[in-house]
């Protein structure tokens, strides 16, 4: 069997044109651009940039043709330098499929080919019809997995299921409270916070300077009380700006669970249908922000070998339900992936662990307060957060601990937010043992092992005591 060669769909070369621009844009910032006096006088040549990639995204169009045997996948591309791709069949774990607001009234979607190889970039089809996403599927003996029409995978309710094909073990819905509570308690706000100061650090450039004066001399006369509810009203604009990004984001959520793949659903402009063998997860990541902690909830990740979505949450995981709740976690894990479930309680570090690893901040902190006591008449005030930052590392490092059980390990760490990894013995990669003679003096040690995933991750856990790393060390050896 071979397929005839064919191009990707033409809207492609407006995508990709889209793409490029964004990629150009908001990395240099729009008040960059917005700051030259005179674009139009010295650098309208500039305008000629994008007319140039349009015409090189043409011409990519042009030379990008796929075909599929009954062994490989063949994609030749390139517009410079010519590639010609084979992959085989074989090794194409899953097919992700996926729209957004712009493809979707059309019909289109991009197609992904998620392989084996973790060193290996991702194939894709930027453009193509939905219908042509099905044949390819079909092709690659991937058809029969999701054969729902996207524009209605914002409600997941009505799967799909083909005849003769197993229905899903068990399905998640992220319901609309539990999505009202992951927005009210993500980390997106950081995230726009972030966007927003780097506007503000652009504000005389982008603002006219006669309306920037003017708007700082009415904020000097106001009265105290009507500044602090001008920075309440702003935190609310923060709080409602990440409340939408969350929503944007995990709106739809739903993840399938059969006895060998999780399908993962999700999106309200950018929508996804992703597929994943439960046998690439090399372990399972459970993530606590301080605000989750606080109600009890949780995010579970995944770490996976080869490639995953292009939402690569947190250094390339996969999110397999954006809230759980401590409380069914267990019951959670026990349905979505069996081989890892069970306790998460672990044992802490000991207490002389604890104190041991709080100087190196201690003495770190004492010298930055002294040298700004030292050269500044200030400085002596800022003695005052070195009891509280102290106060929070304590708690960080007492968070840490492990649990051995079987073929099954626990680590749990905190920096920013609480984290608890769990892993079989199988997918460990390389375990270290170590410790410094003061450690040895105190009876102490550290271990430290790593896993294969699509980037690889190690994780570790310090100031542990010397027997147990020894018997964690033992157990991996034996």
């Amino acid at each position: 069997m071979k397929s005839e060669g064919k191009r990707i769909h033409f809207f492609s070369i407006f995508i990709d044109f889209l793409n490029t621009l964004r990629s150009l844009i908001l990395p240099l910032g729009i008040g960059f651009f917005l700051g030259f006096r005179h674009f139009f006088d010295d650098y309208g040549f500039l305008l000629l940039i994008p007319l140039f990639i349009l015409i090189s995204d043409f011409v990519g169009w042009l030379r990008t043709r796929y075909e599929i045997t009954d062994e490989h996948f063949h994609l030749r591309s390139g517009v410079f330098v010519r590639k010609d791709r084979y992959i085989k069949v074989s090794r194409i774990q899953t097919i992700q499929v996926s729209t957004n607001i712009l493809m979707r009234p059309f019909g289109l979607v991009k197609v992904k080919f998620d392989t084996a190889d973790a060193d290996k970039s991702d194939v894709v089809l930027s453009v193509v019809k939905d219908e042509e996403a099905r044949r390819i599927k079909q092709l690659l003996g991937h058809g029969d997995e999701q054969l729902e029409d996207l524009e209605n995978a914002s409600a997941p309710d009505s799967l799909i299921r083909p005849a003769g094909k197993k229905s899903p073990n068990r399905v998640f819905k992220l319901s609309g409270k539990d999505l009202l509570i992951a927005a009210l308690t993500s980390s997106n706000i950081g995230v726009i916070i972030g966007t927003a100061g780097a506007f503000l650090s652009q504000a005389d450039d982008i603002i006219p300077d006669h309306f920037f004066n003017s708007s700082v001399g009415y904020l000097a006369h106001l009265t105290f009380i009507f500044i602090i509810l001008l920075i309440v009203l702003a935190a609310l604009i923060l709080w409602l700006a990440s409340l939408a990004v969350t929503f944007i984001r995990w709106g739809g959520f739903t993840l399938s669970v059969t006895d060998e793949t999780w399908r993962i659903q999700k999106g309200l402009i950018q929508i996804t249908d992703e597929t994943y063998k439960l046998d690439r997860v090399q372990a399972i990541r459970i993530k606590e922000h301080w605000l989750q902690q606080l109600f009890g909830l949780c995010t579970v990740f995944a770490e996976a070998i080869g490639s995953v979505s292009e939402d690569k949450e947190s250094g390339g995981s996969i999110l397999v339900f954006p809230i759980v709740r401590k409380k069914a976690l267990p019951s959670f894990l026990e349905a979505a992936i069996p081989r890892f479930a069970g306790t998460i309680e672990t044992k802490r570090i000991p207490m002389r662990g604890v104190i041991y690893a709080l100087l190196k901040p201690t003495l770190l902190l004492s010298a930055i307060c002294t040298g700004l006591t030292w050269f500044f008449s200030w400085g002596k005030f800022t003695w005052i957060g070195v009891p509280v930052i102290i106060l929070y590392f304590f708690f960080s490092f007492r968070t840490s601990g492990f649990s051995l059980k079987g073929h099954r390990i626990v680590f749990t760490d905190r920096m920013l937010a609480k984290t608890t990894v769990i892993t079989l013995k199988k997918h460990i990669q390389t375990f270290t043992k170590e410790a410094s003679r003061v450690q040895r003096r105190l009876g102490l040690g550290c271990s430290r092992f790593s896993i294969r995933s699509s980037s690889p991750q190690t994780y570790e856990n310090n100031q542990m005591d010397q027997k147990d790393a020894e018997k964690l060390f033992q157990w991996f050896r034996n």
